[in-house]
C-alpha cells in the first residue's frame, strides 16, 4: 500500500478532508502545506517520512514499524 492510500484511508476513518488536514497541519508546523501541494506529494510519492509522521500526528496516529 502507498502513503497515498494509507493517508486517504485514515482521512476516511476520521471523516476529515484533505483541506482540513492541511489546515490542522499548518496550525502545528511552521512548514506550510496546501491541499493541492499535499495531493501532488501523495500522488507522485514524493512525501518525505518526516512529513508523513507529522501528518499522522496531526490526526492522532503514530507510524509504527513492526517485524513481519
Amino acid at each position: 500500500m502507498s502513503a497515498y492510500e494509507d493517508i486517504r484511508i485514515l482521512l476516511l476513518k476520521e471523516c476529515i478532508t484533505l483541506k482540513k488536514l492541511t489546515q490542522l497541519y499548518n496550525l502545528k508546523n511552521e512548514h506550510k502545506l496546501t491541499p493541492d501541494g499535499l495531493s501532488k506529494k501523495l500522488r507522485f510519492n514524493t512525501l518525505r517520512y518526516d512529513e508523513a509522521k507529522k501528518l499522522a500526528d496531526t490526526i492522532g496516529y503514530d507510524i509504527i514499524f513492526r517485524k513481519r
